[in-house]
């Protein structure tokens, strides 16, 4: 289990929604930036960030994620923003394929579509090894982290101990656009989670 010497919070943030006219698997596809909806998502979960004191954002490659960052860093006084491959989307061969795939107990994990695609456990493991690099480089600092569905559904699973089966993924509370999954180290062996649906909190509180 992660342990940080002191208190170490991450806030592990999905992207906003995306333009995806086709409505696509768009996996690690080049292009697929924000859509409309998705700019004002973003800039509602940076006014929600901006009252903390975040000391850097990291965020995946992928263009949805980088705008997302962009966009909350506008609103950060003091963050910088950095690229991190730990962070990116899943690497699968369904990218492509139309979203209608997408029911019933689905996955891209059981039976993978072709041979490199990422398991649960190399998810799980790229995702480990960033908290293990914020570990190192900002022990006692505040991280956001711009991220995938799958990827922080993941961690969350292997944070709490569960079995990195279909069917935890899919009991998991799984990230909503713009969610924030709270991670809090320290010197003990428990992290700290906890979740907000960003989107959802602004709404009802209006």
């Amino acid at each position: 289990m992660l342990t940080a010497p002191v208190r170490t919070m991450i806030l592990m943030v999905r992207h906003a929604e995306v333009h995806n006219p086709k409505d696509i698997v768009y996996g690690r596809l080049p292009g697929f930036g924000l859509s409309p909806r998705g700019e004002i998502q973003a800039e509602r979960v940076a006014r929600f960030l901006s009252a903390r004191n975040a000391d850097v954002i990291y965020t995946s490659p992928l263009l949805r994620a980088r705008q997302t960052a962009s966009v909350i860093a506008g609103q950060s006084n003091t963050a910088t923003v950095r690229r991190s491959k730990s962070l990116i989307e899943v690497l699968t061969g369904y990218q492509g394929s139309p979203n209608s795939i997408l029911v019933g107990g689905f996955s891209f994990y059981t039976p993978v579509k072709r041979e490199g695609d990422e398991s649960m456990d190399d998810v799980l493991r790229r995702m480990t090894n960033f908290l293990s690099l914020v570990i190192k480089r900002h022990a006692g600092e505040e991280v956001i982290a711009v991220s995938h569905a799958d990827p922080i559904a993941i961690l969350r699973l292997g944070l709490e101990g569960k079995p990195l089966t279909v069917e935890n993924l899919h009991s998991v509370v799984y990230p909503e656009r713009v969610s924030i999954n709270q991670i809090v180290l320290g010197p003990d062996h428990v992290p700290q989670l906890t979740y907000f649906d960003v989107v959802r909190s602004m709404e009802t509180a209006a």
